[in-house]
Protein backbone atom coordinates (compact mmCIF):
# COMPACT_ATOMS: atom_id res chain seq x y z
CA UNK A 1 0.00 0.00 0.00
CA UNK A 2 1.25 3.37 -0.91
CA UNK A 3 2.00 5.61 1.94
CA UNK A 4 -0.61 8.16 0.69
CA UNK A 5 -3.31 5.41 0.99
CA UNK A 6 -2.36 4.57 4.41
CA UNK A 7 -2.36 8.29 5.50
CA UNK A 8 -5.87 8.04 3.75
CA UNK A 9 -6.71 5.43 5.99
CA UNK A 10 -5.06 6.66 9.35
CA UNK A 11 -7.20 10.05 8.87
CA UNK A 12 -10.46 7.68 8.20
CA UNK A 13 -10.39 5.59 11.49
CA UNK A 14 -10.18 8.54 13.52
CA UNK A 15 -12.71 10.98 14.11
CA UNK A 16 -10.29 13.78 14.89
CA UNK A 17 -6.18 14.00 14.60
CA UNK A 18 -4.61 15.41 17.55
CA UNK A 19 -1.20 17.29 17.47
CA UNK A 20 0.99 17.87 20.28
CA UNK A 21 2.20 21.16 21.33
CA UNK A 22 5.94 20.38 19.91
CA UNK A 23 4.44 18.66 17.02
CA UNK A 24 2.09 21.88 15.77
CA UNK A 25 5.24 24.05 16.15
CA UNK A 26 7.48 22.32 14.17
CA UNK A 27 4.66 22.18 11.53
CA UNK A 28 3.86 25.83 11.42
CA UNK A 29 7.87 26.19 11.65
CA UNK A 30 8.38 24.15 8.77
CA UNK A 31 4.99 25.44 6.78
CA UNK A 32 7.28 29.27 7.65
CA UNK A 33 10.47 28.00 6.27
CA UNK A 34 8.81 26.39 2.87
CA UNK A 35 6.54 29.91 2.14
CA UNK A 36 9.92 32.00 2.83
CA UNK A 37 12.13 30.36 0.70
CA UNK A 38 9.81 30.38 -1.74
CA UNK A 39 9.37 33.99 -1.70
CA UNK A 40 13.37 34.37 -1.61
CA UNK A 41 13.30 32.38 -4.71
CA UNK A 42 11.06 34.36 -6.50
CA UNK A 43 12.29 37.48 -5.18
CA UNK A 44 15.61 36.42 -6.39
CA UNK A 45 14.50 35.01 -10.27
CA UNK A 46 11.84 37.77 -10.79
CA UNK A 47 14.80 40.58 -9.90
CA UNK A 48 17.67 38.76 -12.03
CA UNK A 49 18.68 40.31 -15.38
CA UNK A 50 17.67 37.13 -17.20
CA UNK A 51 14.31 37.13 -16.26
CA UNK A 52 14.08 41.12 -17.36
CA UNK A 53 15.66 40.80 -20.45
CA UNK A 54 14.45 36.66 -21.49
CA UNK A 55 10.89 36.82 -19.98
CA UNK A 56 9.66 39.93 -21.03
CA UNK A 57 9.44 40.72 -24.40
CA UNK A 58 9.26 44.24 -24.12
CA UNK A 59 12.63 44.41 -23.18
CA UNK A 60 14.38 43.01 -26.07
CA UNK A 61 16.20 45.51 -27.40
CA UNK A 62 17.26 46.90 -23.97
CA UNK A 63 18.58 43.43 -22.94
CA UNK A 64 20.75 43.09 -25.54
CA UNK A 65 22.11 46.65 -25.54
CA UNK A 66 23.05 46.07 -21.91
CA UNK A 67 24.42 42.77 -22.40
CA UNK A 68 26.95 44.82 -24.60
CA UNK A 69 27.11 47.46 -21.54
CA UNK A 70 30.12 47.90 -18.63
CA UNK A 71 27.34 47.22 -16.06
CA UNK A 72 26.41 43.93 -17.74
CA UNK A 73 27.25 41.88 -14.67
CA UNK A 74 24.95 44.43 -12.31
CA UNK A 75 20.91 42.96 -12.22
CA UNK A 76 18.40 44.90 -13.65
CA UNK A 77 16.93 45.72 -10.47
CA UNK A 78 19.82 47.42 -8.75
CA UNK A 79 19.33 50.48 -10.97
CA UNK A 80 15.47 50.28 -11.60
CA UNK A 81 14.66 49.21 -7.91
CA UNK A 82 17.13 50.06 -5.67
CA UNK A 83 19.33 47.64 -3.57
CA UNK A 84 18.65 45.60 -0.93
CA UNK A 85 15.40 44.44 0.23
CA UNK A 86 13.53 47.25 2.51
CA UNK A 87 9.61 48.04 3.10
CA UNK A 88 9.82 50.39 0.13
CA UNK A 89 11.68 48.23 -1.94
CA UNK A 90 8.57 45.38 -1.57
CA UNK A 91 6.28 48.31 -2.60
CA UNK A 92 8.04 49.02 -5.39
CA UNK A 93 7.95 45.18 -6.45
CA UNK A 94 3.92 45.55 -5.87
CA UNK A 95 3.28 48.20 -8.54
CA UNK A 96 5.68 47.09 -11.15
CA UNK A 97 3.34 44.11 -11.33
CA UNK A 98 0.50 45.94 -13.47
CA UNK A 99 3.56 45.67 -16.16
CA UNK A 100 3.06 42.17 -15.99
CA UNK A 101 -1.16 42.41 -17.34
CA UNK A 102 0.31 45.20 -19.91
CA UNK A 103 2.78 42.80 -21.05
CA UNK A 104 0.19 40.09 -21.18
CA UNK A 105 -2.52 41.93 -22.45
CA UNK A 106 -0.84 44.29 -24.80
CA UNK A 107 -1.21 47.74 -23.50
CA UNK A 108 2.12 48.99 -23.60
CA UNK A 109 3.63 52.26 -25.36
CA UNK A 110 5.98 51.82 -27.95
CA UNK A 111 8.62 53.12 -27.80
CA UNK A 112 8.87 52.23 -24.07
CA UNK A 113 10.28 54.72 -21.57
CA UNK A 114 10.65 54.35 -18.32
CA UNK A 115 9.24 56.58 -15.71
CA UNK A 116 10.67 55.83 -12.58
CA UNK A 117 14.01 55.29 -12.38
CA UNK A 118 15.64 55.51 -8.86
CA UNK A 119 17.61 58.63 -7.90
CA UNK A 120 21.61 58.03 -8.62
CA UNK A 121 22.43 58.12 -4.73
CA UNK A 122 20.08 55.10 -4.35
CA UNK A 123 22.05 52.94 -7.36
CA UNK A 124 24.92 54.39 -8.88
CA UNK A 125 26.70 56.40 -5.67
CA UNK A 126 26.04 52.77 -4.18
CA UNK A 127 29.18 51.55 -5.60
CA UNK A 128 30.94 55.22 -7.60
CA UNK A 129 32.30 57.11 -5.28
CA UNK A 130 31.06 60.73 -5.84
CA UNK A 131 34.21 62.40 -4.46
CA UNK A 132 36.94 60.72 -6.32
CA UNK A 133 39.12 62.47 -8.84
CA UNK A 134 39.83 61.30 -11.96
CA UNK A 135 43.25 62.37 -14.00
CA UNK A 136 42.77 64.29 -17.50
CA UNK A 137 42.98 61.43 -20.51
CA UNK A 138 44.31 61.39 -23.82
CA UNK A 139 41.76 60.04 -25.96
CA UNK A 140 41.97 58.81 -29.43
CA UNK A 141 38.83 58.66 -32.13
CA UNK A 142 39.29 56.73 -35.49
CA UNK A 143 37.09 57.85 -37.79
CA UNK A 144 36.19 56.35 -41.16
CA UNK A 145 35.33 58.54 -44.50
CA UNK A 146 33.16 57.26 -46.51
CA UNK A 147 35.42 57.90 -49.43
CA UNK A 148 36.12 54.71 -51.55
CA UNK A 149 39.24 54.17 -49.72
CA UNK A 150 37.63 54.26 -46.33
CA UNK A 151 40.24 56.28 -45.03
CA UNK A 152 41.18 56.99 -41.48
CA UNK A 153 41.19 59.81 -39.20
CA UNK A 154 42.35 60.30 -35.98
CA UNK A 155 41.30 62.65 -33.83
CA UNK A 156 43.14 63.15 -30.11
CA UNK A 157 42.15 64.85 -27.70
CA UNK A 158 42.22 65.33 -23.36
CA UNK A 159 39.10 64.35 -21.41
CA UNK A 160 39.03 66.80 -18.66
CA UNK A 161 37.39 64.41 -16.25
CA UNK A 162 37.71 66.16 -13.16
CA UNK A 163 35.93 66.00 -9.72
CA UNK A 164 37.46 65.79 -6.32
CA UNK A 165 36.85 68.66 -3.53
CA UNK A 166 37.88 72.35 -4.10
CA UNK A 167 39.40 72.29 -0.02
CA UNK A 168 41.63 69.52 -1.86
CA UNK A 169 42.66 71.55 -5.03
CA UNK A 170 40.39 70.43 -7.43
CA UNK A 171 36.96 70.20 -8.06
CA UNK A 172 36.90 71.18 -11.46
CA UNK A 173 36.88 69.42 -14.90
CA UNK A 174 33.36 67.32 -16.04
CA UNK A 175 32.98 65.82 -12.47
CA UNK A 176 32.57 69.96 -11.16
CA UNK A 177 28.81 69.32 -11.28
CA UNK A 178 29.30 66.25 -8.45
CA UNK A 179 30.18 69.22 -5.99
CA UNK A 180 28.24 72.04 -6.63
CA UNK A 181 24.62 71.31 -6.36
CA UNK A 182 23.22 72.18 -9.75
CA UNK A 183 19.24 72.37 -10.30
CA UNK A 184 16.71 72.62 -13.09
CA UNK A 185 13.62 72.59 -14.87
CA UNK A 186 13.34 70.10 -17.85
CA UNK A 187 9.94 71.00 -20.56
CA UNK A 188 9.60 67.50 -21.84
CA UNK A 189 9.97 63.88 -20.56
CA UNK A 190 12.91 63.48 -22.35
CA UNK A 191 14.81 66.12 -20.29
CA UNK A 192 16.04 67.93 -24.14
CA UNK A 193 14.71 71.11 -23.33
CA UNK A 194 15.89 72.95 -20.35
CA UNK A 195 14.89 76.66 -19.86
CA UNK A 196 15.44 77.37 -16.30
CA UNK A 197 18.96 76.38 -14.34
CA UNK A 198 20.15 77.13 -10.80
CA UNK A 199 23.92 76.44 -9.36
CA UNK A 200 24.87 76.44 -5.59
CA UNK A 201 28.52 76.75 -5.04
CA UNK A 202 30.05 74.92 -1.92
CA UNK A 203 30.03 78.62 -0.41
CA UNK A 204 26.74 78.96 -0.62
CA UNK A 205 26.55 81.44 -3.44
CA UNK A 206 24.05 80.50 -5.94
CA UNK A 207 23.22 81.58 -9.99
CA UNK A 208 19.75 81.26 -11.15
CA UNK A 209 20.05 81.05 -15.28
CA UNK A 210 16.70 81.21 -17.77
CA UNK A 211 17.14 80.38 -21.70
CA UNK A 212 17.11 83.28 -23.57
CA UNK A 213 13.71 83.68 -25.50
CA UNK A 214 11.92 81.20 -23.00
CA UNK A 215 9.01 83.09 -21.52
CA UNK A 216 8.68 81.25 -17.76
CA UNK A 217 6.88 83.47 -15.00
CA UNK A 218 7.55 83.45 -11.45
CA UNK A 219 4.25 81.34 -11.05
CA UNK A 220 5.13 78.73 -13.33
CA UNK A 221 9.03 78.59 -12.47
CA UNK A 222 7.43 77.97 -8.87
CA UNK A 223 4.91 75.27 -10.03
CA UNK A 224 7.34 72.89 -12.32
CA UNK A 225 8.99 69.83 -10.51
CA UNK A 226 12.76 70.93 -10.01
CA UNK A 227 15.38 68.00 -10.48
CA UNK A 228 18.77 68.08 -8.95
CA UNK A 229 21.34 67.08 -11.39
CA UNK A 230 22.77 63.50 -11.09
CA UNK A 231 24.69 60.98 -12.74
CA UNK A 232 21.93 59.87 -14.69
CA UNK A 233 21.59 63.34 -15.91
CA UNK A 234 24.58 62.90 -18.26
CA UNK A 235 25.23 58.87 -18.12
CA UNK A 236 22.05 58.52 -19.26
CA UNK A 237 22.62 55.37 -21.73
CA UNK A 238 25.33 53.89 -19.68
CA UNK A 239 23.61 50.36 -19.37
CA UNK A 240 21.87 50.67 -22.54
CA UNK A 241 23.18 52.06 -25.28
CA UNK A 242 21.81 51.98 -28.72
CA UNK A 243 24.82 53.67 -30.89
CA UNK A 244 24.20 55.62 -33.68
CA UNK A 245 25.59 53.58 -37.44
CA UNK A 246 28.36 56.31 -37.97
CA UNK A 247 30.07 54.91 -34.36
CA UNK A 248 29.18 51.57 -34.70
CA UNK A 249 30.86 51.15 -38.33
CA UNK A 250 34.07 53.37 -37.45
CA UNK A 251 34.06 50.69 -34.13
CA UNK A 252 33.31 47.29 -35.97
CA UNK A 253 36.08 48.66 -38.97
CA UNK A 254 38.67 49.55 -36.36
CA UNK A 255 38.22 45.90 -35.12
CA UNK A 256 38.84 44.38 -38.46
CA UNK A 257 35.03 43.03 -38.10
CA UNK A 258 34.57 44.71 -41.43
CA UNK A 259 38.09 44.98 -43.43
CA UNK A 260 38.53 48.70 -44.52
CA UNK A 261 40.13 47.73 -47.91
CA UNK A 262 36.58 46.77 -48.88
CA UNK A 263 35.44 49.77 -51.61
CA UNK A 264 32.97 52.20 -50.70
CA UNK A 265 32.03 49.49 -47.88
CA UNK A 266 31.55 52.25 -44.92
CA UNK A 267 29.27 54.45 -47.37
CA UNK A 268 26.94 51.78 -48.12
CA UNK A 269 26.72 50.36 -45.24
CA UNK A 270 25.55 53.82 -43.96
CA UNK A 271 23.61 54.37 -46.63
CA UNK A 272 21.48 51.29 -45.95
CA UNK A 273 21.64 51.50 -41.47
CA UNK A 274 20.34 55.57 -42.49
CA UNK A 275 17.39 54.87 -44.04
CA UNK A 276 14.27 55.99 -42.27
CA UNK A 277 12.16 52.43 -42.14
CA UNK A 278 14.28 49.68 -41.74
CA UNK A 279 13.39 46.16 -40.70
CA UNK A 280 14.92 42.56 -41.14
CA UNK A 281 13.04 42.59 -44.53
CA UNK A 282 14.62 45.83 -46.20
CA UNK A 283 18.32 45.07 -44.52
CA UNK A 284 18.18 41.33 -46.34
CA UNK A 285 17.14 43.43 -49.52
CA UNK A 286 19.57 45.91 -49.34
CA UNK A 287 22.26 42.83 -48.71
CA UNK A 288 21.18 41.06 -51.32
CA UNK A 289 21.74 44.31 -53.72
CA UNK A 290 25.25 45.20 -52.74
CA UNK A 291 26.18 41.43 -53.11
CA UNK A 292 25.56 41.89 -56.58
CA UNK A 293 26.97 45.68 -56.58
CA UNK A 294 30.45 44.08 -55.47
CA UNK A 295 29.91 40.92 -57.74
CA UNK A 296 29.71 43.65 -60.27
CA UNK A 297 31.69 46.40 -59.69
CA UNK A 298 34.58 44.90 -57.60
CA UNK A 299 34.40 41.28 -58.56
CA UNK A 300 38.16 40.87 -56.98
CA UNK A 301 36.76 41.43 -53.50
CA UNK A 302 37.45 38.37 -51.55
CA UNK A 303 33.58 36.37 -50.51
CA UNK A 304 35.20 35.60 -47.41
CA UNK A 305 35.81 38.96 -46.58
CA UNK A 306 32.06 40.60 -47.90
CA UNK A 307 30.18 37.39 -46.40
CA UNK A 308 31.97 38.71 -42.40
CA UNK A 309 31.33 42.53 -43.37
CA UNK A 310 27.58 40.75 -44.49
CA UNK A 311 27.23 38.94 -41.16
CA UNK A 312 28.71 42.26 -38.77
CA UNK A 313 26.20 44.76 -40.92
CA UNK A 314 23.32 42.26 -39.57
CA UNK A 315 24.73 42.03 -36.02
CA UNK A 316 25.00 46.21 -35.98
CA UNK A 317 20.96 45.62 -36.90
CA UNK A 318 20.18 43.32 -34.02
CA UNK A 319 22.02 45.22 -31.36
CA UNK A 320 20.95 48.81 -32.40
CA UNK A 321 17.26 48.20 -34.09
CA UNK A 322 13.67 46.56 -33.12
CA UNK A 323 11.65 47.95 -35.62
CA UNK A 324 8.72 45.87 -34.18
CA UNK A 325 8.99 48.11 -31.16
CA UNK A 326 9.89 51.23 -32.52
CA UNK A 327 13.61 51.28 -31.03
CA UNK A 328 16.64 52.77 -32.72
CA UNK A 329 19.55 55.15 -31.71
CA UNK A 330 17.35 57.91 -32.81
CA UNK A 331 14.78 56.81 -29.98
CA UNK A 332 16.50 57.63 -26.40
CA UNK A 333 18.70 60.62 -26.86
CA UNK A 334 22.66 60.06 -25.14
CA UNK A 335 23.32 63.12 -23.10
CA UNK A 336 26.86 62.10 -22.92
CA UNK A 337 28.77 64.60 -24.93
CA UNK A 338 27.22 66.74 -27.83
CA UNK A 339 27.51 64.87 -31.10
CA UNK A 340 24.22 63.20 -32.16
CA UNK A 341 22.28 65.01 -29.34
CA UNK A 342 22.39 68.44 -27.65
CA UNK A 343 24.01 66.60 -24.53
CA UNK A 344 25.97 69.21 -22.76
CA UNK A 345 24.46 71.74 -24.44
CA UNK A 346 21.03 71.59 -23.20
CA UNK A 347 22.83 74.11 -20.47
CA UNK A 348 25.61 74.95 -22.39
CA UNK A 349 24.47 76.48 -25.37
CA UNK A 350 25.60 79.88 -24.28
CA UNK A 351 21.81 81.30 -24.18
CA UNK A 352 21.79 80.64 -20.38
CA UNK A 353 21.65 84.15 -18.83
CA UNK A 354 21.89 84.61 -14.63
CA UNK A 355 18.93 86.59 -14.01
CA UNK A 356 19.79 86.39 -10.29
CA UNK A 357 22.09 85.28 -8.30
CA UNK A 358 23.64 86.21 -4.21
CA UNK A 359 27.24 86.92 -5.68
CA UNK A 360 28.38 88.67 -8.69
CA UNK A 361 28.68 85.74 -11.40
CA UNK A 362 32.18 85.55 -13.26
CA UNK A 363 30.09 85.31 -16.34
CA UNK A 364 26.33 86.28 -16.96
CA UNK A 365 25.87 83.37 -19.15
CA UNK A 366 26.73 79.60 -18.89
CA UNK A 367 29.74 78.86 -20.01
CA UNK A 368 29.98 77.38 -23.81
CA UNK A 369 34.08 76.69 -24.21
CA UNK A 370 34.71 74.01 -26.45
CA UNK A 371 38.37 73.84 -24.16
CA UNK A 372 35.97 73.59 -20.83
CA UNK A 373 35.76 69.84 -20.70
CA UNK A 374 37.93 68.68 -22.96
CA UNK A 375 40.84 70.08 -25.07
CA UNK A 376 40.94 71.60 -28.81
CA UNK A 377 40.76 68.08 -30.63
CA UNK A 378 43.46 67.65 -33.02
CA UNK A 379 43.76 65.56 -36.16
CA UNK A 380 47.19 63.04 -35.78
CA UNK A 381 48.70 60.49 -38.10
CA UNK A 382 50.08 58.16 -35.61
CA UNK A 383 51.07 57.15 -31.77
CA UNK A 384 54.10 58.46 -31.83
CA UNK A 385 53.61 61.91 -31.75
CA UNK A 386 49.28 62.72 -31.21
CA UNK A 387 50.35 62.81 -27.10
CA UNK A 388 53.11 65.32 -27.22
CA UNK A 389 51.37 67.69 -29.43
CA UNK A 390 47.76 67.26 -27.53
CA UNK A 391 49.91 68.13 -24.06
CA UNK A 392 51.45 71.02 -25.35
CA UNK A 393 48.42 72.26 -26.63
CA UNK A 394 46.61 71.95 -23.65
CA UNK A 395 49.72 73.22 -21.58
CA UNK A 396 50.34 76.43 -23.50
CA UNK A 397 47.45 77.40 -25.14
CA UNK A 398 47.30 80.60 -27.09
CA UNK A 399 46.07 83.80 -25.26
CA UNK A 400 42.34 83.90 -26.13
CA UNK A 401 41.02 86.59 -28.41
CA UNK A 402 38.29 89.18 -27.41
CA UNK A 403 35.72 87.50 -29.94
CA UNK A 404 36.27 84.15 -27.57
CA UNK A 405 34.70 85.98 -24.83
CA UNK A 406 31.81 86.50 -25.42
CA UNK A 407 28.40 84.44 -24.67
CA UNK A 408 27.58 83.26 -28.14
CA UNK A 409 31.44 82.76 -29.90
CA UNK A 410 30.62 79.33 -30.37
CA UNK A 411 27.91 80.09 -32.69
CA UNK A 412 29.83 83.26 -34.43
CA UNK A 413 33.05 81.72 -34.62
CA UNK A 414 32.71 80.05 -37.97
CA UNK A 415 30.85 82.68 -39.68
CA UNK A 416 33.74 85.63 -38.98
CA UNK A 417 37.14 85.65 -39.31
CA UNK A 418 40.13 88.22 -39.35
CA UNK A 419 44.17 88.11 -39.75
CA UNK A 420 43.78 87.65 -35.93
CA UNK A 421 42.11 83.95 -36.56
CA UNK A 422 45.19 82.73 -38.17
CA UNK A 423 47.20 82.71 -34.62
CA UNK A 424 45.45 79.50 -34.16
CA UNK A 425 43.66 78.41 -37.11
CA UNK A 426 45.71 77.74 -40.52
CA UNK A 427 44.54 78.54 -43.75
CA UNK A 428 44.94 76.08 -46.18
CA UNK A 429 44.41 76.06 -49.65
CA UNK A 430 41.06 74.14 -50.09
CA UNK A 431 39.60 77.83 -48.34
CA UNK A 432 38.01 76.46 -45.58
CA UNK A 433 38.23 78.58 -42.45
CA UNK A 434 39.29 76.02 -40.04
CA UNK A 435 41.93 73.64 -40.77
CA UNK A 436 41.13 71.78 -37.25
CA UNK A 437 39.88 68.48 -38.76
CA UNK A 438 39.06 67.37 -35.69
CA UNK A 439 36.42 69.48 -35.23
CA UNK A 440 34.95 70.61 -38.22
CA UNK A 441 37.09 69.68 -41.13
CA UNK A 442 34.79 70.06 -44.70
CA UNK A 443 31.88 69.04 -42.73
CA UNK A 444 29.33 71.71 -41.76
CA UNK A 445 26.49 70.72 -39.96
CA UNK A 446 24.05 72.80 -42.20
CA UNK A 447 25.81 75.18 -44.76
CA UNK A 448 24.61 78.10 -45.95
CA UNK A 449 23.11 76.98 -48.86
CA UNK A 450 19.93 78.46 -50.89
CA UNK A 451 16.90 76.57 -51.12
CA UNK A 452 16.74 74.87 -54.42
CA UNK A 453 13.39 73.16 -55.65
CA UNK A 454 14.12 69.81 -57.25
CA UNK A 455 10.28 68.99 -57.73
CA UNK A 456 8.67 66.42 -56.30
CA UNK A 457 8.04 68.82 -53.15
CA UNK A 458 11.27 68.58 -51.73
CA UNK A 459 14.76 70.33 -52.13
CA UNK A 460 18.52 69.59 -52.96
CA UNK A 461 19.54 69.59 -49.35
CA UNK A 462 16.83 67.03 -48.33
CA UNK A 463 18.50 64.23 -50.07
CA UNK A 464 22.19 65.65 -50.65
CA UNK A 465 24.14 66.24 -47.63
CA UNK A 466 26.66 68.49 -48.41
CA UNK A 467 29.06 67.27 -46.34
CA UNK A 468 32.00 68.77 -48.70
CA UNK A 469 31.15 72.18 -49.41
CA UNK A 470 34.28 73.77 -48.51
CA UNK A 471 36.07 72.00 -50.91
CA UNK A 472 33.55 73.55 -53.65
CA UNK A 473 35.57 76.95 -53.06
CA UNK A 474 32.60 79.45 -53.17
CA UNK A 475 32.69 82.02 -50.98
CA UNK A 476 30.88 81.62 -47.58
CA UNK A 477 29.25 78.91 -48.73
CA UNK A 478 26.82 81.06 -50.50
CA UNK A 479 25.81 79.30 -53.47
CA UNK A 480 22.76 77.46 -54.99
CA UNK A 481 23.64 73.73 -56.25
CA UNK A 482 22.12 75.10 -59.86
CA UNK A 483 24.73 77.88 -60.27
CA UNK A 484 27.53 75.87 -60.56
CA UNK A 485 25.52 72.49 -62.15
CA UNK A 486 23.51 74.83 -64.73
CA UNK A 487 23.28 72.44 -67.18
CA UNK A 488 21.97 69.71 -64.70
CA UNK A 489 23.84 66.57 -66.64
CA UNK A 490 26.12 64.86 -64.01
CA UNK A 491 25.22 61.15 -63.23
CA UNK A 492 24.80 59.99 -59.71
CA UNK A 493 27.09 57.11 -60.19
CA UNK A 494 30.06 59.36 -61.06
CA UNK A 495 32.06 58.94 -58.49
CA UNK A 496 34.02 62.03 -57.82
CA UNK A 497 30.12 63.46 -57.01
CA UNK A 498 29.81 61.00 -54.16
CA UNK A 499 32.88 61.64 -52.49
CA UNK A 500 31.17 64.87 -51.10
CA UNK A 501 27.21 64.42 -51.45
CA UNK A 502 26.17 61.01 -49.52
CA UNK A 503 23.46 59.43 -48.21
CA UNK A 504 21.55 59.30 -51.29
CA UNK A 505 19.69 55.65 -51.62
CA UNK A 506 19.42 55.83 -55.72
CA UNK A 507 22.03 54.55 -57.35
CA UNK A 508 20.43 54.30 -60.80
CA UNK A 509 22.82 55.74 -63.78
CA UNK A 510 20.25 58.17 -64.47
CA UNK A 511 20.84 61.83 -65.27
CA UNK A 512 19.28 63.68 -62.47
CA UNK A 513 17.00 65.83 -64.87
CA UNK A 514 15.00 62.77 -65.66
CA UNK A 515 13.23 62.77 -62.27
CA UNK A 516 14.26 66.46 -60.80
CA UNK A 517 12.31 69.42 -62.58
CA UNK A 518 15.10 72.00 -60.88
CA UNK A 519 14.27 75.80 -60.71
CA UNK A 520 14.95 78.26 -58.31
CA UNK A 521 13.32 79.94 -55.06
CA UNK A 522 14.98 82.58 -53.74
CA UNK A 523 14.89 83.77 -50.87
CA UNK A 524 13.33 87.20 -50.55
CA UNK A 525 14.89 90.70 -50.04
Amino acid sequence: MSLLKRSLSFVKQRDSIQFSRKSLLVLMVLIGLGFSATAAATWEITNSSSFCGNVCHLMQPQAISFRQSAHAEVDCTNCHLGVGLTPNMVGRKARELTQVYKNVAGHYETPLRIKHLRPARETCERCHWTKAFYDDKVKVIKHYNTDKDNSLVKIALIIKTGGGTSREGKGYGIHWHVENKVQYIATDQLKQNIPWVKVTYTTGRTVTYIKKGVDMTAAEIKNAPVRTMDCIDCHNRVSHDFRNPDQALDEVIGAGLIDSSIPWVKKNFLNVLQKSELNEQTLEEEITRLKDYYKDQYPLVSQTQLNRAFATLRRIYRENFNSDLEVDWRTYPNNLGHKEFPGCFRCHDGKHVAVEETGDPARKVIRKECNLCHSVPLKVSDRGNFAARVLKKAADPPQEPASHLVANWAERHGQEKDAGCLTCHEETTGGEFCSNTGCHGNRWDLPRVERFYAGKGIYCIQCHEITGAGAHGVQEHKFECISCHHQVTWKVTTETCKRCHVGVDHDQARQCWQCHNFRSERKKG
